[in-house]
């Protein structure tokens, strides 16, 4: 995966997270599937690889983020792209 389409899954997986924390604070359409504090955990990584930036990420770094995100889109079996 390159550079530029790691970044762009990284924005488009912040985006779901964002809206699925404004659901859960609405309390739409149910109980999530991830908790807030879940939700939080997955931001904080995309947080810190944004910090350090996409470009600079290490090997683990990098593979923990597309594990996560391969992660998001099975339980929600929704492409992120």
């Amino acid at each position: 995966m390159s550079v530029q389409e790691l970044h762009t899954k990284i924005q488009s997986t912040k985006q779901f997270l964002t809206r699925e924390i404004v659901r859960i604070r609405t309390n739409t359409e149910g109980p999530g599937v991830l908790s807030f504090r879940e939700i939080g955990t997955r931001m904080d990584m995309i947080h810190e690889a944004e910090r350090v930036g996409v470009r600079n990420l290490g090997e683990n770094q990098s593979r923990k983020l597309k594990r996560m995100m391969n992660e998001l889109e099975s339980i929600r079996n929704v492409s992120l792209n």
